[in-house]
């Protein structure tokens, strides 16, 4: 994979960036405490300031709980896909019928769902494989 070849080449490459919307604090912190050895990772509580987030500090996965989500989060989340179609998005979510999965627009614009309570090594492994999956796909599309 390019991911592995750019590494063992020696090329120095920054941390792909990781944004956890998250209100609960100490699910927050413990969550970027277990990632911050592999990722830069950033923490709000607004689903509004995460397109900032995106383009001030390059992120490349957004993490947010959709249990208490913020009105106009499925917009939200459908803006990121059109504007930053490179951002993968990962919802986590205590409880939710299987169908409300499939009825549920916010459900539409996430490259994978995770459910709580999750092994933080879980949430390594999604994040890791969406992110090789991002930089194989534009390292592609920069070959054509």
């Amino acid at each position: 994979m390019y991911f592995a070849f750019v590494r063992s080449m020696g090329a120095k490459t920054t941390p792909p960036g990781v944004l956890l919307l998250e209100k609960d604090i100490d699910l927050a912190d413990s969550i970027r405490a277990f990632l911050e050895d592999s990722y830069r990772v950033f923490v709000t509580e607004n689903p509004d300031e995460i397109q900032g987030f995106i383009s001030r500090y390059s992120i490349h996965l957004v993490i947010t709980d959709v249990d208490a989500p913020h009105p106009n989060l499925d917009k939200i989340l459908k803006k990121i896909k059109s504007s930053e179609p490179q951002v993968k998005i990962i919802l986590m979510y205590l409880f939710i019928d299987e169908d409300e999965i499939s009825e549920k627009s916010v459900f539409l614009d996430a490259d994978d769902i995770i459910l709580k309570p999750f092994d933080v090594d879980v949430l390594r492994h999604k994040l890791d494989k969406l992110y090789k999956a991002s930089q194989f796909s534009s390292y592609s599309k920069d070959l054509h």
